[in-house]
C-alpha cells in the first residue's frame, strides 16, 4: 500500500499536472489558518468525490470521454475562482464563507477531477488484484499531499495578513494569478 500512497502524493505534487495545486489554492484563498478544520473538511470532501469516481472507473462501472474531463477540470477551477471574486468583491469585510453548499460543490468537483486519473489507476492494477488497497493507499496519499498544500497556502496567507494590511486585495491578486494560470493551461 505504501507504493500507492507515494503515487497519490506524487499525483498531487506533480509539476506537470498543476490543476490540483491551482484548485486547492483557489479554495484556500477565502480562509485563514484559524479555519484549518473547515478547509481540511473541504479537502476531504474533494478526496471523497475523487475516490468515488476513481473506484467506479477502475471497476469499469463508468466510462467518460477523457477529452471531456480534461476540459471540465480547468472549468471547475475557474468556477472556484469566479466564486472567490464574487465573495471577495461583494463582502464589506473579509470573512470565510459560511454554509454547507461549498462542501457539496467541492465534492462534485472532486468527482470530475477523479475521472481525470481513473484510466491510470485501472492500468496500475494487476489482473485480478483487489481495488481496495490501491484505492485506499492512493487516496491517503492524495489527502496527505493536499493537506500539505493547504498548510503551505494558509501559512503564506497568514504571513501576508500580518505583513500587509490589504487582506482582501492580496487574495484578489492571488485569485487573479490562479485564474490566469488556469486560462494559460486551457489555451496551450
Amino acid at each position: 500500500m505504501g507504493d500507492y500512497i507515494q503515487l497519490g502524493i506524487e499525483h498531487i505534487l506533480d509539476p506537470t499536472g498543476l490543476d490540483h495545486l491551482y484548485f486547492i489554492v483557489s479554495f484556500c484563498l477565502l480562509y485563514t489558518i484559524q479555519d484549518l478544520r473547515k478547509i481540511a473538511a473541504l479537502v476531504t470532501a474533494f478526496t471523497v468525490g475523487h475516490s468515488i469516481t476513481l473506484a467506479l472507473a477502475a471497476l469499469d462501472m463508468i466510462n467518460v470521454n477523457p477529452d471531456l474531463i480534461e476540459t471540465l477540470i480547468p472549468i471547475t477551477i475557474l468556477i472556484s475562482c469566479v466564486l472567490n471574486y464574487w465573495t471577495l468583491l461583494t463582502a464589506t469585510e473579509y470573512r470565510a464563507p459560511k454554509g454547507y453548499l461549498k462542501y457539496f460543490v467541492i465534492l462534485f468537483f472532486g468527482l470530475i477531477h477523479g475521472l481525470g486519473f481513473s484510466n491510470f489507476l485501472s492500468a496500475m492494477l494487476f489482473e485480478g488484484e483487489s481495488i481496495v488497497a490501491p484505492l485506499l493507499g492512493f487516496n491517503i496519499g492524495i489527502e496527505v499531499a493536499q493537506l500539505i498544500i493547504v498548510l503551505m497556502a494558509l501559512l503564506v496567507l497568514s504571513l501576508s495578513d500580518k505583513l500587509l494590511k490589504w487582506k482582501k486585495a492580496v487574495r484578489l491578486a492571488l485569485n487573479t494569478v490562479v485564474t490566469l494560470l488556469v486560462l494559460q493551461m486551457v489555451l496551450t
